[in-house]
């Protein structure tokens, strides 16, 4: 490795330090007040200032809002203690308050470097998703039940098969929107969650889904083949990611009998899988490519439903890896390898 002299290293650190896009200062603690040491740039332009100015200044008089001194006196605490802090903050800028992903590194005691990430244009996107997420599924239901009865009155009203039937496409259609819905809730709830993984019984799970699924579903068949108990490294969304996939593979089933098979098995030492093969009519290649990723989302092509799309995020946040499969035999195969979660003795 070759080694610089330390003056380089130095004008090599506080170049990087100048021209980060990301407000940073170097502060030290005087009577457990942070002072500023120096600041960079960016942090100038965010705050108001000129960086000449800076030094010896109180980061809190400077940046804290009257009505979060208390949170940054705990901040200050515990860099006092040598330790990190971490943390979504709002503090006052020259174009009013923001909010910022904090995150302070210590030097040495009572010493160290604050670093101020803007963001509040993504919070509040966010927030405005939120809603309009609500309002989209609030209004999608009831005029989703609108639709349906309507259908069942014209269906209870006509002695005339092709009306009926109509009434009945009407039916189905609205049944899927209905089921979209709540697919959105579910994904919303999922990819909003932080995920930790632990040691996880996918036996335990693909047991209790099939129980609820053969209840749902009463004309499929569905069969497994699974270890006592099989722990991988998972989270709550195990039990959203298995119940898609045989859901799926039931309801988009036209067999005359649906038919799944669920197999969990070990791999190696490291890795174990599930597979569902159904025998439905397969899901279509363009969509399986998109799902899959070997194939870019576009206007054209971007997968019918959320069921196969919730799987592949959780399998994602996972870090497992999902195939989907269609033999000549038919039907499709879908398989995901999980790391295995060994509890060591």
């Amino acid at each position: 490795m070759t080694a610089y002299p330390r003056t380089d290293g130095m004008n090599r650190f506080k170049r990087l330090f100048n021209e980060l896009n990301e407000a940073v200062v170097e502060f030290e603690l005087v009577d457990g007040d942070p002072v500023i040491v120096q600041a960079n740039a960016t942090f100038a332009d965010t705050f108001g200032h000129g960086t000449e100015s800076l030094s010896g200044v109180s980061l809190n008089d400077l940046i804290v809002p009257s009505d979060r001194r208390e949170e940054a006196k705990q901040f200050d605490q515990q860099t006092a203690a040598g330790e990190s802090n971490a943390a979504v903050v709002e503090r006052v800028t020259a174009d009013g308050r923001r909010q910022f992903v904090y995150r302070s590194v210590p030097i040495r005691k009572g010493h160290g470097f604050a670093i101020y990430t803007d963001v509040t244009a993504e919070l509040r996107r966010e927030r405005h998703l939120d809603v309009l997420q609500r309002v989209l599924r609030h209004n999608l239901r009831n005029d989703v039940n609108v639709i349906a009865g309507q259908a069942e009155k014209i269906s209870d009203l006509t002695d005339d098969e092709e009306i009926q039937a109509a009434a009945d496409a009407i039916s189905d259609t609205a049944s899927g929107l209905a089921r979209l819905s709540e697919e959105a809730k579910t994904v919303q709830r999922v990819l909003g969650e932080s995920p930790t993984l632990e040691p996880t019984d996918i036996t335990a799970i693909i047991d209790r889904v099939v129980t609820a699924c053969s209840e749902e579903f009463p004309a499929a068949a569905i069969t497994t083949d699974c270890p006592t108990a099989l722990l991988v490294a998972a989270d709550a969304s195990l039990r959203v990611l298995v119940e898609s996939l045989v859901d799926n593979a039931i309801r988009h089933n036209t067999a005359a009998t649906p038919t799944v098979t669920v197999t969990a098995r070990v791999v190696d030492d490291a890795t174990a899988e599930l597979i569902i093969a159904d025998n439905g009519p397969g899901i279509p290649a363009t969509e399986r490519e998109v799902v899959t990723g070997n194939q870019e989302i576009t206007p054209l092509h971007h997968g019918s439903g959320l069921g196969l799309w919730l799987v592949r995020w959780i399998t994602d946040r996972y870090g497992a890896e999902l195939t989907i499969e269609t033999p000549e035999s038919g039907g499709t195969t879908v398989r995901i390898a999980f790391d295995r979660a060994l509890i060591s003795a």
